[in-house]
């Protein structure tokens, strides 16, 4: 399933960052179960990486930039990009992307939708009552 698309917010203007949504989905087993065997230093710059995305929305394509952009060390590097780098393939706009990670942020995003339309469906209701109430003590 192809996800990547040109439509993301460019990963080097943070102003131009995706919709905020109030939590990252997290699925432990998931994520143990796609690192296993790997270090906890791989595990840990994959997890940086996945954290760097959600809020920006992609991340530069350059390896060296992500490096710096997760605090790294060159050793690390070496040793987690190998492991790392096919979770995020580059789009054809040039920025890489973890394309599980943006049905996450699909699936959050409807959920945030739905629950913003029942608070206000609430507000509005709630509104009503006091405008009713307010009205009758006043005749």
């Amino acid at each position: 399933m192809e996800i990547i698309t040109d439509e993301q917010p460019n990963a080097t203007d943070i102003n131009a960052a995706p919709q905020r949504l109030p939590y990252l989905p997290w699925y432990a087993g998931d994520f143990l179960s796609a690192t296993r065997g790997w270090s906890v230093t791989a595990r840990g710059v994959y997890r940086e990486l996945l954290d760097v995305q959600w809020g920006m929305g992609s991340v530069p394509a350059e390896p060296k930039r992500l490096r710096e952009m997760i605090g790294a060390t060159a050793s690390e590097w070496r040793m987690a990009w190998p492991l790392v780098e096919g979770k995020f393939p580059v789009g054809t706009d040039g920025l890489r992307r973890n394309p599980r990670l943006e049905i996450h942020r699909e699936k959050a995003r409807q959920v945030s939708v739905k629950r913003a339309e029942a608070g206000r469906r609430g507000g509005q209701s709630k509104a009503e009552r006091h405008s009713r109430i307010n009205g009758a003590d006043r005749a």
